[in-house]
């Protein structure tokens, strides 16, 4: 069975529906909490920081939401997708069934969150007085970033996750510190230059936030030449992790 067979494409869907039910998502409520999580963040976030931020930054509570909404995203799914193949043993040792489905299915369970997020957040910034401008259709890309992003790093962790239990520990301390070297609460120019300035333009979260921002905010369009590069890394990064993850495939089930 390969990608893009409609087997395959069913079965993908089957999975997601199923992950996506087991997560209360198919509430109404369970979306609401899924949406209200991060809205309590950024409430506590503008609280501590709005007096000394806000004036440097228009719309603050608009500009930490999107950053928060990116952030969870990312770090929800690539945590559900790293564990996922352990979780559901039964068909990871099930020798016909394609282990990428569980991975991508986890993927898409909470794309599904991302994208509703992202609505009622352009919802919000057009009551909040932002401009609604055509820069805005362009959010679909930003959306693509984000997912290649996430893509290759659950192949990644997925695959290892499998042999190496305690990476689930080192990731959650990883994902602490991405909190910071994220500008999600900050601007770029609060780091100032140097060394601090480059890690975080390294970090390729920066710039699915940023490029986000750019759109809702500004209401410009996103600097096209840096997202070709991203697009182009990440499909790279993509690649590699994928044929690194079938390659270690055979040898899941025994290991589960």
């Amino acid at each position: 069975m390969k990608i893009g067979d409609r087997k395959y494409l069913n079965l993908l869907r089957e999975m997601t529906l199923a992950q996506f039910k087991l997560r209360d998502q198919s509430t109404f409520f369970g979306f609401l909490w899924s949406f209200l999580n991060p809205l309590i963040v950024v409430g506590l976030l503008f609280a501590v920081f709005s007096s000394r931020l806000s004036g440097d930054i228009d719309h603050y509570g608009l500009y930490l939401l999107i950053g928060i909404i990116h952030y969870t995203h990312f770090s929800n799914a690539t945590i559900a997708s790293m564990q996922v193949l352990y979780s559901m043993k039964t068909l990871t040792r099930d020798a016909i069934f394609p282990k990428d489905v569980l991975v991508l299915a986890s993927i898409l369970t909470h794309t599904i969150d991302f994208v509703l997020s992202m609505l009622i957040c352009v919802a919000l910034a057009i009551f909040s007085g932002v401009k609604l401008t055509s820069a805005m259709a362009a959010l679909p890309f930003v959306l693509a970033l984000q997912v290649t992003l996430i893509l290759w790093v659950s192949f990644l962790l997925s695959g290892l996750y499998i042999y190496v239990r305690d990476l689930a520990h080192v990731y959650q301390v990883f994902l602490r510190l991405l909190f910071f070297i994220t500008p999600i609460f900050y601007g770029l120019s609060f780091v100032g230059g140097g060394v601090a300035k480059y890690l975080l333009l390294a970090n390729p979260l920066t710039h699915s936030i940023n490029f986000a921002r750019t759109l809702i905010i500004k209401g410009q369009l996103f600097d096209m030449n840096i997202f070709l590069v991203l697009v182009l890394s990440n499909g790279c990064l993509v690649y590699g992790a994928y044929k690194m993850f079938k390659k270690l495939e055979p040898t899941f089930a025994e290991n589960v």
